[in-house]
């Protein structure tokens, strides 16, 4: 069978869930790789390996585990929310080029808003708490709320990318590989504190990581616009 014999709907759809999934895997990385959200874990487990190294383990995974449960909640309300509202689709478009291009202007020195960050605020004194595994699960799912402001443009695109287009089970490996791509920096560095035990090393690569924040920003601003036209596009 040739290209040309596949009907063109399907090719529509074989594309449509491409451009998706490449969507969501290109958000969740950038997600990932947010200097203030990686370095909630870090000064978590650097807290936990002071008084006691044999809980670092279970405590970073925990919290793992926990901002995984609180970020699917945050995921499935959005996607619930958009059901109900359908309107909210071109408000999410709107949302996501406006937030996209104040990333873009602000990486590139144009404009500055001083914002204030409930996370930069209130995470250390949170985080605090987090002694054991249970209490690092419920942080960790309080974290995720309170993150929400650095993260909501992506989850708002990705769950009205998701909200009734695809099967129930499409849906959720989707929204499981976005997710897990977005927490995956705290689990590789409970393991890098557990098995490494190079916490100089480990530092400095949070100071790189920290450096190049700003491209960050310009790289999340670039995919946020993008997706979002193409979401416009494709979809409404």
């Amino acid at each position: 069978m040739t290209a040309a014999d596949i009907p063109l709907d399907s090719l529509s759809q074989v594309t449509e869930f491409t451009g998706v999934t490449f969507s969501i895997i290109a958000l969740g990385i950038l997600n990932a790789l947010r200097p203030s959200i990686f370095l909630m874990i870090v000064f978590l487990l650097s807290m936990i390996a002071l008084t006691d190294e044999k809980r670092v383990l279970r405590v970073g995974l925990a919290f793992t585990v926990g901002a995984f449960l609180g970020y699917s909640i945050i995921a499935v309300a959005l996607m619930n929310l958009h059901t109900k509202i359908p309107l909210l689709r071109y408000f999410v478009v709107a949302f996501g080029i406006t937030v996209g291009a104040y990333k873009i202007l602000s990486a590139l020195g144009y404009v500055r808003l001083p914002v204030s960050s409930p996370l930069r605020e209130k995470s250390n004194i949170i985080l605090e708490k987090a002694t054991s595994p249970p209490a690092a699960f419920a942080v960790g799912g309080v974290m995720a709320f309170l993150s929400l402001s650095c993260v909501l443009p992506s989850y708002l695109l990705v769950s009205s990318l998701l909200s009734g287009q695809y099967p129930p089970g499409i849906t959720a490996a989707l929204l499981v590989v976005f997710i897990g791509i977005s927490v995956l920096p705290f689990a590789i560095v409970t393991l890098g504190f557990h098995y490494g035990s190079r916490y100089a090393r480990l530092g400095r690569a949070v100071d790189r990581l920290s450096s190049v924040s700003g491209r960050g920003d310009l790289v999340m601003g670039v995919v946020l616009v993008l997706v979002s036209v193409l979401y416009f596009v494709l979809f409404l």
